[in-house]
């Protein structure tokens, strides 16, 4: 997606103490796309009276003074996730950009039913900013099981971010490999695998331009942990990760692959949700 002033960024922000990631975030792609910036505010608790409104808006203007931002503000009440899809939509935003709900003691990321809510119903991709927006995007990297949902993600990403290198993890297991010989069925599988990936990019709908810039690698292990170590064997600052929408991310789905990459991948991740057909 090139730069365009018709473009808009759409920053959800809760206000909290880790919610300048997120606006440092908005703020830096809304600037190098020459796009709008639209910042809003949900008022769930407490008095939503005048007084309230001006407080939370005197604090958003004073995030955005100090970078020399201009953005529309809007504050609302009410339900916070629906507020967020339909404002987000009416302003034809290209993403929703939003924060973790918190660290823990131990330093694991709780994403929040929220969170979850947003990126189990909206439509428009959520990228959601988990570190300090020191420099602007430069490695991708797809967690790829090789689904429909995967693929149109990797689409949506290469989409809103065309500029920056691509590359496509994809984890794979061998089943009852207890009981097999080891080192000859897992080069097996990842053959079998190889031919999966080349079905899986002659059928993303990419030019052919950026279907050849995109590089894979196929590795044997869990997933999460192979994920992971491409992150930090690319030195990638953004990773795409395709949700299966009300059938696969529900908040009481704890197992979720989807959930587990979103919560525990070090760097920030742009969640895309498959439209229901």
């Amino acid at each position: 997606m090139s730069a365009t002033s018709e473009q808009t960024i759409f920053l959800a922000t809760d206000l909290t103490a880790r919610a300048d990631r997120p606006m440092d975030r908005a703020i830096k792609l809304a600037k190098t796309r020459n796009a709008k910036l639209v910042v809003f505010h949900v008022m769930e608790k407490g008095p939503h009276d005048k007084a309230a409104i001006d407080a939370a808006t005197a604090d958003i203007e004073l995030d955005l003074a100090s970078q020399d931002m201009k953005a529309e503000i809007i504050i609302e009440s009410g339900n916070v996730v629906s507020n967020i899809i339909d404002n987000a939509q009416a302003h034809n935003a290209a993403m929703i950009v939003t924060g973790v709900a918190r660290i823990d003691s131990l330093g694991d990321l709780i994403m929040g039913t929220m969170l979850e809510r947003v990126i189990q119903h909206s439509p428009l991709p959520i990228l959601i900013a988990k570190n300090r927006a020191t420099t602007a995007y430069n490695r991708l990297i797809a967690a790829s099981d090789l689904s429909s949902p995967s693929a149109y993600a990797l689409e949506q990403g290469r989409a809103i971010f065309p500029e920056i290198p691509a590359h496509i993890i994809n984890a794979f297991h061998v089943p009852f490999e207890g009981f097999l010989h080891p080192d000859s069925v897992t080069e097996e599988f990842r053959a079998e695998q190889h031919e999966h990936m080349k079905k899986f990019l002659s059928e993303l709908n990419l030019s052919d331009k950026a279907r050849e810039e995109l590089s894979f690698t196929i590795e044997y292990g869990e997933t999460c942990s192979v994920v992971q170590q491409a992150i930090v064997n690319r030195r990638s600052d953004l990773a795409v990760v395709g949700t299966h929408g009300t059938s696969g991310f529900r908040a009481n789905r704890m197992g979720s692959m989807a959930r587990a990459l979103i919560t525990y991948l070090p760097c920030d991740i742009l969640a895309v949700r498959q439209p229901q057909k």
